[in-house]
């Protein structure tokens, strides 16, 4: 992905900034600031101010960076208090101004001096009412932030001091002059952690103190830098509130080998080296072997006696001041502890894996929160992936409807395998019966011919109750029986087999409904996309005007077509504008009518079989229908033309091309433009809308939009011999039918309301014979039933005659050029193959009841040489990440990516080998100063170049970061440039 790709999809990642910046101010100033609001708001600046000075948006990223100014005043000073409306709507300006500096950086045109000029009155008027951030502000933020308590904060301040003077007076002392300087140091440091209860650190300028009585003159110089580097990591690690990670010893592995040791004579080193070799092969590599006993005694004595000497040759460096065997092969005495903890412990795991079976564990794994990653996908995509999967669709129910005549043929088989069973039984009594009678008589009686067996010499000597005797037809029925117990062991094989199929069927039909459920969110948006500006639209509109309305949002999880999101905007917006304007009265009116003084405007969503229903619905005035009347009357209408309409004939009129009750056009609701361009906007998407109204209680607009999803649940119904499917989503309820009702009545009564019963085979009319295809099985409900439908004064019921159940299936759209009857909207393919009609029973409904309303209508592969320098980039923006990795192998080098600083951590630790790295400073689960404190905190990662990234130019945060061991710190915006310089130049060194 280029560079220019990368900065649209930032753009694109800070109007959701955008979005959230403006939802935590909206309203706050009726209601007291909330903590958690301001720190979402300023969080959301601070990231887009961060974001567009890396991505060169230098405008942007000043004003998110004055906006985040004033938001950090709002936190320190108005917490937990009202803010004036007219901060509210300052800042809510500054937002409106980013996002139109974003789209002009969208669309590659210049900043003009108008928006100069419009952010200076903006940021000045916040400036008059909040004044500008000052240092003490910015570190309250940072105490805070931090969680440092007041002890922490004393150490600190007097802390930096002492480390500051020591250093600079380091290049002006002698050596014994040094050393005392040094000694003094640690005692007011150690005064300091005292008062601030650091053990740790008065531990730390102890062992720094026992390291400066016995070290070499020569090497007292770099027993300071070493400790005033490990008071400066120290001294971070307070500020960071990582008491927890404090060292408590200084590392000498930094002195010369020969300095500080004892001494080691070779039989020593030859007894140890042996058992350690026996000790690493046993355990590392043989792990199915023991210890020997003389191994362990061996390895033992060789501790012993180095313990021992070690012992006698540190009372001679102490009290004596010995320095004889400094010019031997020596070792350091922190170490041999160490080694000595170290080799106890892999003897007493060793011992117990004696008797212990070895066990492999796996490693911990450390939890890591999830991040929300997008891809940008076409449209035609979207529709050939939507495609396809109604074609899987059509072959799982193919499937399915093989497997239910498999089951059926089962079943058969399994009646006649048990009607076999009764014959083979009937067979049995019969073979039993003839094995014990006259065999010649039986085979000269039936006429068969029987292998007769009385010649034998041996069978002559007994009768025939002592010796069966079998004829042929004994033979065949033998072979009989034993067939159908074969037979019966086949089906009940086939019969286990068919069970593992169906288990298997019953998995993928719930892995196809997870991935419907995914197709659908692919290719659709919830409504609360569509509906997310409006809160703020009504607020400013409510201040503007002086007019108090609520506005209620529901069903925003309603899905809708993502490409009817930006047709239905302007609509929407224009309905809301005249619901708040003609629709809702003013204060005092409402009052003097008994209604609460603050109106109520509510936006509503819901799916409905192939539709999508959104509401919009006021508790105003109403429409006038006088004033449509005088308004036809000036277009020319008659008199008696307008009293033959009614009154739903009358409102139709709002929607012709030019007519407005309004007296002046008003930037409010019309704005010269008229509700005929909302009806063509909605039938361009192929949506329709329809308006009531009561005088005094308020108007309802309904807009009709097509659910374009290619799969459907829809249920099957069957009436006048022909089989029709009815969308699940558009039934409110299913009830049975009785006698009485079907023969005397056209209604029904659902939920204390009257609706009409119209009959689905009555409405049918084939001109030619019709014979449909029989469905195989039985129906669900074999009689009539009524199928509830519609919403307000569209409910009505439909009278099906048999309901066969619910199915999930293809949508296919009916191409002809013939109209389609009045309610088919579409069809669809049954796994058997038979096609059924779509209906939308709605429309079907409408067309049979009286007219009470009117409807208007990849990546390429590179090779990575030896000589490759990896660079890893740890940023939580994906954004920020790849705009550094594409500045970065354009240089020459390889890019590792990390999300954050937990992330990184663990690649480090889990052997990635890298030569450098850039790491922001705020990302989630680990921050990079705690990245800072994990890989610094190991030997291995001593050298590794750590070069923080951020946006905070805080000289506390790179402070911080410096003393916790950090190479170099970078605010954004950067200088490219020097950032690679100073890259090349650290992994050089």
């Amino acid at each position: 992905m280029d560079q220019e790709q990368i900065k649209m999809n930032f753009l694109d990642e800070a109007e959701e900034c955008f979005d959230s910046i403006e939802s935590a101010l909206l309203h706050i100033s009726s209601t007291v600031a909330e903590t958690e609001k301001i720190d979402l708001a300023l969080r959301a600046a601070h990231s887009v101010k961060g974001g567009a000075g890396m991505m060169g948006f230098m405008t942007l990223s000043e004003v998110a960076h004055r906006l985040e100014d004033f938001l950090k005043i709002l936190r320190v000073h108005y917490y937990s208090t009202n803010i004036d409306v007219a901060i509210e709507t300052l800042l809510l300006q500054g937002v409106d101004q980013m996002r139109h500096i974003s789209d002009l950086y969208r669309h590659g045109l210049e900043i003009d001096e108008n928006l100069s000029r419009d952010l200076e009155i903006i940021f000045t008027g916040l400036q008059e009412y909040l004044g500008e951030l000052t240092p003490e502000d910015e570190d309250f933020l940072f105490t805070q932030n931090e969680q440092v308590d007041s002890a922490s904060l004393m150490f600190e301040e007097g802390a930096q001091n002492i480390i500051d003077n020591f250093a600079r007076s380091m290049e002006n002392l002698s050596v014994e002059e040094l050393k005392f300087t040094l000694q003094s140091a640690c005692e007011q440091l150690s005064f300091c952690a005292q008062l601030a209860e650091l053990t740790p650190v008065i531990e730390l300028c102890q062992s720094i103190q026992q390291q400066a009585e016995i070290i070499e003159t020569e090497n007292i110089k770099a027993l300071c830098d070493e400790a005033i580097k490990s008071w400066r990591r120290t001294l971070a690690l307070v500020m960071r509130g990582s008491l927890d990670k404090l060292p408590s010893s200084l590392d000498v592995s930094f002195m010369p080998l020969e300095e500080n040791l004892v001494s080691w004579d070779e039989d020593d080193l030859s007894s140890l080296t042996d058992a350690l070799d026996t000790v690493t092969t046993t355990n590392l590599f043989s792990p199915e072997e023991t210890f020997d006993e003389n191994d362990l005694s061996s390895l033992s004595d060789a501790l012993d006696n180095l313990t021992s000497e070690e012992i006698s040759l540190e009372e001679d460096l102490v009290t004596n001041n010995n320095r004889k065997y400094t010019e031997e092969l020596l070792i350091p005495e922190e170490e041999l502890a160490l080694l000595e903890n170290a080799l106890s412990e892999a003897i007493s795991e060793t011992t117990e894996e004696i008797n212990t079976p070895v066990i492999n564990q796996a490693k911990p794994t450390i939890s890591k929160t999830s991040s929300r990653q997008t891809v940008r996908i076409s449209t035609e995509q979207i529709e050939q992936l939507n495609n396809l999967f109604g074609k899987l669709i059509l072959e799982r129910n193919r499937v399915n409807s093989h497997l239910e005549q498999l089951k059926n043929f089962v079943e058969l088989m399994n009646q006649r395998m048990s009607k076999l069973e009764d014959s083979n039984r009937l067979l049995r009594d019969w073979y039993d019966r003839t094995s014990v009678a006259d065999l010649i008589t039986v085979a000269q009686g039936v006429g068969i011919a029987s292998k007769n067996l009385s010649n034998s010499p041996l069978n002559q000597q007994f009768d025939a109750l002592e010796m069966d005797r079998y004829t042929d037809v004994h033979l065949i029925s033998q072979g009989q029986i034993e067939t159908i117990v074969q037979l019966k062991e086949v089906g009940t094989d086939i019969n286990l087999e068919l069970l593992e199929v169906n288990r298997g069927m019953q998995e993928l039909n719930q892995t196809m409904r997870s991935l419907q459920k995914n197709v659908t969110q692919i290719q659709m948006r919830p409504f609360s996309d569509l509906v997310k500006g409006f809160p703020r639209l009504m607020r400013d509109l409510s201040i503007q005007y002086h007019k108090q309305v609520n506005l209620t949002i529901e069903g925003k999880n309603t899905l809708l077509d993502r490409t009817f999101i930006e047709s239905l905007n302007a609509p929407m917006v224009h309905l809301i504008r005249n619901a708040f304007d003609h629709g809702i009265e003013s204060p005092q009116t409402r009052q003097e009518q008994g209604k609460a003084t603050m109106g109520n405007i509510k936006l509503s969503a819901v799916n409905r079989g192939t539709k999508t229903i959104i509401t919009i619905e006021d508790d105003g005035a109403g429409i006038n229908l006088e004033k449509i009347s005088q308004r036809l009357q000036e277009m020319g209408f008659s008199s008696e033309q307008i009293q033959q309409m009614s009154s739903h004939q009358l409102v139709n009129h709002i929607f012709d091309a030019g007519f407005s009750t309004a007296d002046q056009v008003t930037e409010l609701s019309g704005r010269g433009v008229g509700m005929d361009v909302v009806r063509t906007n909605l039938h361009e998407i192929g949506g329709e809308i329809q308006v009531t109204t009561k005088i005094g209680e308020g108007t309802k607009f309904t807009l009709t939009v097509p659910f374009n999803s290619s799969i459907l649940r829809v249920m099957i119904v069957e009436s006048a011999g022909g089989f029709f499917a009815i969308p699940v989503n558009s039934v409110r309820e299913v009830l049975n039918l009785s006698s009485e009702i079907e023969q005397n009545s056209r209604q029904i009564t659902w939920q204390n309301q009257t609706i009409p019963l119209i009959s689905l085979k009555e409405t049918l009319t084939f001109n030619r014979p019709y014979q449909s295809r029989q469905m195989s099985g039985n129906p669900i409900i074999n009689q009539s039933v009524a199928i509830v439908v519609g919403e307000g004064n569209n409910l009505g019921a439909l009278e099906v005659e048999k309901y066969w159940g619910e199915q999930e299936v293809t949508i296919r759209p009916i191409e002809s050029y013939i109209p389609l009857p009045e309610g088919v909207i579409s069809s669809m393919i049954l796994g058997d193959g038979r096609v059924l009609l779509l209906i939308d029973p709605v429309s079907w409904i409408q067309s049979s009841i009286t007219e009470e309303q009117i409807s208007i209508p990849s990546i390429p592969y590179t090779f990575v040489t030896p000589n490759t320098k990896t660079i890893l980039i740890t940023d939580d923006s994906i954004n920020i990440r790849r705009y550094l990795a594409s500045t970065l192998e354009k240089a020459g080098y390889q890019v590792e990516e990390a999300k954050d600083g937990q992330e990184a951590v663990e690649k480090l630790l889990s052997g990635l080998s890298v030569q450098g790295m850039i790491c922001d400073i705020e990302m989630p689960n680990l921050d990079g100063y705690g990245v800072l404190e994990e890989i610094k905190g190991k030997p291995e990662f001593q050298s590794l170049p750590i070069i923080m990234l951020t946006s905070r130019s805080n000289e506390k945060h790179r402070q911080i970061a410096l003393n916790l061991g950090a190479s170099a710190y970078f605010s954004k915006p950067y200088n490219e440039g020097e950032l690679l310089e100073t890259i090349k130049n650290l992994i050089l060194s």
